[in-house]
């Protein structure tokens, strides 16, 4: 059902569009004053334009789709190191490391369904620290040196993740796009046509396409809108399922060494 949401929001604009239409040729006899064979040359435009927007956006689109599989593998990295540290140095808790690795996952899961803010997820990866020192403490200092890599790739993955959901791809295009988008409903109010079928026909095509295609790249220009309770806004965010597995995984390490974890088996 997800996939129809976005066409099922936008047929009523195009409901409205046709309606208006009909008002003006059936109840003002405004026939128009364009030949519909004039109007090409804008139809034409708002494809190149359109094509552009949608090539640049899903580029950005195609990398989000990777970037939560990456922070969720250099999480689980972090927690082999951290195994590892475990089975050297008898004196090294998993569970005392465990935790702090399940708290910065929460952290990151809270903070892309928008409950917590940007300032708040990287005041979670600084609080790292605090694992990296008790490893120094119980003479695993090597391994707190070598987790500081996986610390730095998952900084640029929030990073990256933080500018692709908060910049839109080329404010100034969308502004063309949009008033080429009035541009072409204004004329297909004005436009003649040959048949009432043609006409009933064409109008309510050309508005789906247009407001359709403009809705869509809007939505896929942000694949990280989501509601506070994990839900997406859209149709066309990507899926955050490699986290949340992960910190499946995590919590039941955890429930098995004795200790109890609130909401173990569901996502943040």
């Amino acid at each position: 059902m997800l996939k129809w949401k976005l066409m099922l929001t936008t047929l009523p604009f195009v409901a409205a569009v046709t309606g208006l239409k009909m008002f003006l040729e059936f109840v003002v006899q405004f026939g128009g004053v364009v030949e519909f064979s004039d109007v090409g040359v804008v139809l034409t435009g708002a494809v190149f334009l359109t094509g552009f927007l949608l090539a640049g956006t899903m580029s950005d689109y195609k990398e989000s789709e990777k970037l939560p599989g990456e922070v969720a593998t250099t999480l689980e990295a972090i927690d082999d190191m951290f195994a590892l540290a475990v089975m050297q140095k008898p004196a090294v808790e998993a569970r005392v490391l465990q935790r702090h690795l399940l708290t910065l996952t929460d952290a990151i899961k809270a903070w892309l369904v928008k409950k917590q803010t940007t300032a708040q997820v990287f005041a979670a990866l600084s609080a790292m620290s605090e694992a990296f020192a008790y490893l120094a403490q119980n003479g695993a200092g090597s391994t707190a040196g070598y987790a500081l890599s996986p610390v730095d790739k998952l900084r640029r993955a929030i990073s990256r993740i933080d500018v692709i959901s908060r910049t839109g791809f080329l404010p100034p295009a969308y502004a063309l796009l949009e008033v080429l988008l009035v541009m072409i409903l204004t004329l297909m109010m004005v436009a003649k046509f040959k048949t009432p079928i043609a006409e009933f026909v064409i109008v309510p095509t050309v508005a789906l396409l247009n407001i359709y295609m403009l809705r869509l790249i809007k939505d896929i220009d942000d694949p990280f809108d989501f509601h506070e309770d994990g839900t997406k806004r859209g149709g066309a965010e990507v899926d955050l399922f490699p986290l949340d597995e992960y910190r499946a995984r995590l919590a039941a390490r955890l429930e098995s060494s004795g200790v109890q974890v609130e909401g173990a088996r569901r996502a943040v």
